[in-house]
């Protein structure tokens, strides 16, 4: 069987990306601190930020609905 370097070319990227996959360090999750600020909630870790606001619960007025039925 014959092979050439176009044949090989994928199989040896496939490989460099697996390897590289394979060799690179897991990146280390840091602990969040979180803070209650008013409706929203604000968490920290260094070099990052998040805030999440919740929505205010709005209790809607209800509906009244009209069927008309013109009897002529």
């Amino acid at each position: 069987m014959h092979f050439t370097a176009r044949h090989l070319t994928p199989f040896a990227v496939a490989a460099g990306a697996a390897l590289a996959i394979a060799v690179a360090p897991t990146a280390a999750a840091s602990p969040l601190s979180c803070t209650d600020v008013g409706s929203a909630t604000q968490c920290v870790s260094p070099g990052n930020s998040q805030i999440t606001a919740n929505a205010p619960v709005v209790q809607q007025q209800p509906q009244l609905i009209i069927i008309h039925r013109n009897r002529w």
